[in-house]
């Protein structure tokens, strides 16, 4: 019996060592801002027309006929955070563990043309002008989160996962989706045919001009701030749909 107890003894604490160890590599692994900011100018050669950022970085977006991709960050953290491209969109993140959050962790970004933004993970994406374009498709998840001025042909929003997208402007056409307690707040984009799909908790605010074709499920609210000249209602599971 003893010899059973201590067997067991030896492989708790085998497991406990095993535990600390792979605790201490993590942290030996994580990195800590310095706090001295700098600024660093990427060098891009390939072309994108996507951003897809996450790590909680921060992003300012500004159409542009040049191309530029600018980090403030702190120093001894400027290698950690990458800027690259990968199949036309621009993948901003951190391949390092930060033992702390950095006071600055802001990408500033120039481009042509924009065809996606993608946010996730507490990242954020803010415009500096507004952004222009024929099909323009905005996505965030994780409490990510988005505010933008767009002009364009079709804008297509996806949020999910306590994330948000505020975005203003004007736009022929805009399909919105929105999941798990995440918000679209679309009221200062001026649309004349409107998407809504809403469900599990999350809400869309809209202005559609011309018509509205919303669907709301499990909790999900939409709220249209004017009355179109024809609109489109689907409830069920508790969803609703309503004018503000």
């Amino acid at each position: 019996m003893l010899k059973i107890i201590t067997l067991i003894t030896k492989f708790i604490v085998g497991v406990l060592i095993a535990l600390f160890c792979t605790s201490c590599h993590f942290n030996f692994d994580a990195v800590e801002g310095n706090g001295n900011v700098t600024t660093e100018n990427r060098k891009i050669t390939e072309r994108f027309k996507s951003i897809e950022v996450n790590s909680g970085i921060d992003v300012e977006i500004e159409q542009s006929d040049k191309v530029e991709v600018i980090v403030e960050t702190d120093e001894n953290l400027q290698e950690y955070l990458t800027t690259e491209v990968e199949n036309g969109t621009l993948v901003i993140t951190f391949d390092k563990n930060l033992m702390n959050d950095a006071d600055v962790k802001k990408v500033i970004v120039r481009m042509p043309v924009i065809d996606e933004l993608e946010a996730t993970s507490g990242a954020t994406i803010v415009s500096k002008n507004t952004l222009k374009g024929e099909n323009i498709r905005l996505n965030t998840s994780s409490a990510a989160t988005m505010d933008l001025s767009i002009e364009a042909d079709v804008v297509s929003c996806d949020t999910s996962s306590g994330s948000e997208i505020k975005v203003n402007g004007k736009a022929l056409e805009t399909k919105n989706t929105a999941s798990s307690g995440s918000e679209i707040n679309a009221y200062d984009l001026l649309t004349n045919v409107v998407r809504a799909d809403v469900s599990s908790g999350a809400s869309i605010n809209v202005h559609p001009i011309v018509s509205l074709n919303a669907e709301a499920s499990s909790g999900g609210v939409i709220h249209y701030d004017i009355q179109p000249k024809s609109i489109q209602k689907n409830t069920s599971s508790g969803g609703s749909i309503s004018a503000e």
